[in-house]
């Protein structure tokens, strides 16, 4: 057999194996979230594994595949299930995911700090109306064609990563309701349409388009001054009336001492007289 012969055979032996690999590896990551998540609702009932029928793990709730006919997941949709867990890692062995959406369940914990490598073709991520904690992944920024990001109604705490401003294809986004401290990144005004909405009932932020962000050295002379100021209009009434008091008490002390010696004086002029 010539090598020209043996060329074309080598690579369609790679290209199936590649597909194959991906269709094992797509299974295994819907095992996996199946395995780490509570499903008190039913609704992972169709999830049943061990089918050899190409696409079968398409008709599965939740999941849309590249081709129907293709183990090969292309999102998956689980809102609204009431289903409860920590972030299921497995999600990771879906390399071709591109929509992820558990929003509106009982997920609970901090997200992986390699999150953004699990999944690093995502274009929608939406994680809202949850209990997730912890802060929000820096790496969340290696998600380079992500357009939508929607992660309020959790629990996040600590800053907004800055460099989440630096995802030029995302044109969706909010954190609104989460404990969130530290100044908003800055947005490109031209990319994104930031508004007040994105960020509401986070008092701990500041920066467009919340309240300007103050220094806290600069802050705390503003107090000082503040203190300064109240406290000398305070004191300055009650120096008014100390000065009252002490001034009328010298004024006493005076006549007191005064008056013994104007009667002695005129005792004395009368006997002389």
């Amino acid at each position: 057999m010539s090598i020209m012969t043996l060329l074309p055979a080598c690579l369609w032996f790679l290209l199936v194996s590649t597909f194959t690999g991906a269709n094992k590896a797509d299974e295994y990551c819907l095992r996996d979230i199946y395995s780490q998540v509570k499903d008190p609702n039913g609704y992972l009932t169709s999830w049943v594994f061990g089918n050899k029928t190409a696409g079968y793990i398409c008709k599965f709730s939740g999941v849309t595949c590249w081709h129907d006919d293709e183990n090969r997941v292309l999102s998956i949709n689980l809102s609204g299930y009431g289903l409860e867990g920590e972030f299921p890692s497995g999600i990771m062995y879906c390399t071709g995911l591109v929509g992820l959406d558990l929003s509106r369940n009982n997920f609970y914990g901090a997200l992986p700090s390699n999150m953004g490598s699990l999944v690093p073709l995502l274009t929608t991520l939406d994680l809202s109306y949850n209990q997730f904690s912890g802060e929000i992944p820096t790496s969340l920024t290696n998600m380079k064609f992500l357009n939508i990001l929607m992660l309020q109604h959790n629990q996040f705490t600590g800053q907004l990563p800055p460099e989440i401003a630096s995802l030029l294809r995302l044109y969706k986004f909010s954190v609104a309701d989460n404990l969130l401290t530290g100044p908003v990144p800055h947005f490109n005004p031209t990319t994104m349409s930031i508004e007040p909405e994105n960020f509401a009932n986070i008092d701990g932020l500041c920066g467009r388009p919340m309240d300007a962000c103050v220094d806290p050295e600069e802050e705390m002379i503003q107090l000082g001054k503040m203190g300064a100021a109240v406290g000398a209009a305070l004191f300055a009434p009650v120096a008014l009336v100390l000065d009252w008091f002490v001034f009328n008490g010298r004024k006493k002390i005076t006549r007191r001492y005064k008056t013994p010696k104007l009667q002695g004086l005129k005792h004395i002029v009368s006997l002389m007289s």
